[in-house]
């Protein structure tokens, strides 16, 4: 079976569903909320539109409550699901351009917020499944895709499809939400919320972050002698800019899970306000909260899952209290109740810990394991070999299902930063490749 040939006819459709997907700001909005529309205006249009286009492929759509889009097509046999997700992480950075106006540039990539995470690589498996039952390829079998509303948030979404409205967990299942072959393997995630009562007269103020998964790109600070400030962080060649009696410090963001990859604006500020004006507190937390945990004993790592992360996403002072949100990602056997006792007692914070998402590990020589690397290997003739990640997918909330996708070996990462992109080149081969998978999976005794 020629899976290039089958798919050929499909990318200009794809490319246009994408545009017009990344064209709709699928952000969580607390402002538009209503019991119809759980996560805002922006991720219900979202919703909407990928029940549109279930509609005019021929699936079966059922909104549920608000939460995510399920399209299924067929009633008997295996249940085959597909996992991904309409929202996006809200904008920070400087962009090219909008980023809700999705643009195929000349070097070959689309650019806009969704593109790669998670838009584009749905597309590509939609578009995948339309062309498998446009040529009577999915007989005697249930595809059911479910879009979710609130991924980077947590997966509420899917926790409602499945503990509120109790939705079937398939028999074989993926998320195209993650890297090429196969993901066998995720941390566990919790966020700590930790607070801090700080005497700094000199500090007004500052702000820094917009979600937690994602490294503070940059911190605007407001202090009693700006220009004063400006000229110490100059001899110690610290980025900012001062408009006004504003300074702000900048970094460069990351995604949550590879926290080294960016540069932390807050724990920067941090530090360098508690240097120039001597806030011990300040200094220290700014100094000691790595990236892995080592300074302050909190580092784990094992064989399977690596080492722990740490994410310092959002930053707060006012009224003389330091707030901070941490995103904790870890390997298998480690307790953060006490990982947060030892990060509060060494940089004297009081925290508290959020939901926590256990970690998840399947054998890498499992039936699904070996059909999905198969059919990646046979497409690509890459012989990379399944791995883990710290990233969290929706694989932790669906059974028998794993990430699968769809940025491929060597690519630079771009989910969660400005001027997110996915090449022409992969989208389509993702969605070569995902046909593939299907097609095999379908035919799975």
């Amino acid at each position: 079976m020629n899976y290039r040939k089958l798919m050929e006819p499909y990318f200009y459709q794809m490319g246009i569903a994408l545009q017009k997907f990344v064209a709709i700001n699928s952000v969580y909005d607390e402002t538009t909320r209503t019991k119809e529309m759980p996560f805002g205006k922006g991720v219900n249009e979202a919703l909407r539109y990928a029940g549109y286009l279930g509609e005019r492929f021929g699936f079966k759509v059922d909104y549920c409550d608000g939460y995510a889009t399920e399209l299924t097509l067929g009633n008997k046999g295996k249940l085959i699901g597909i996992y991904a997700h309409s929202d996006v992480v809200p904008i920070s950075g400087e962009w090219k351009h909008d980023p809700f106006d999705c643009v195929l540039e000349e070097d070959g990539n689309y650019y806009g917020r969704g593109t790669s995470d998670d838009k584009g690589p749905l597309i590509a498996a939609l578009y995948a499944v339309k062309a498998l039952n446009d040529n009577g390829l999915l007989n005697d079998v249930t595809i059911r895709f479910v879009i979710g509303g609130d991924e980077e948030r947590g997966s509420g979404c899917l926790e409602h499809y499945f503990e509120v409205m109790h939705k079937p967990y398939p028999d074989y299942g993926f998320t195209p939400d993650s890297d090429f072959p196969v993901i066998y393997g995720e941390k566990g995630i919790i966020n700590f919320y930790s607070k801090v009562k700080v005497n700094a007269p000199e500090v007004l103020s500052f702000k820094g972050g917009v979600v937690f998964n994602a490294v503070c790109e940059s911190m605007e600070v407001r202090v009693k002698n700006p220009k004063e400030l400006a000229k110490f962080l100059d001899s110690k060649n610290v980025k900012y800019k001062l408009e006004g009696d504003v300074l702000t410090f900048l970094g460069k963001t990351a995604h949550g899970s590879t926290p080294e990859a960016g540069i932390n604006a807050g724990l920067i500020g941090l530090s360098m306000l508690g240097e120039f004006y001597d806030i011990p507190e300040f200094k220290k937390i700014g100094d000691d909260l790595d990236n892995n945990g080592k300074k302050f004993g909190g580092y784990y790592h094992t064989e399977l899952l690596g080492d722990t992360t740490y994410c310092v996403g959002i930053l707060e002072y006012k009224d003389g209290e330091l707030t901070i949100v941490t995103n904790f990602r870890h390997p298998e056997g480690v307790d953060p109740k006490e990982v947060v006792k030892a990060f509060d007692a060494h940089l004297g914070l009081k925290s508290e810990l959020g939901e926590h998402s256990p970690h998840l590990l399947m054998d890498p020589n499992s039936e699904l394991v070996k059909t999905l690397v198969d059919a990646y290997r046979k497409e690509t003739g890459d012989m990379t070999p399944p791995f883990t990640i710290g990233g969290g997918t929706y694989a932790k909330h669906a059974k028998n299902t794993l990430a699968f996708g769809a940025m491929f070996p060597g690519t630079i990462s771009t989910m969660h930063e400005p001027n997110e992109r996915f090449s022409k080149h992969d989208f389509e081969l993702s969605a070569i490749i995902y046909a593939r998978a299907i097609h095999a999976l379908a035919k799975l005794k």
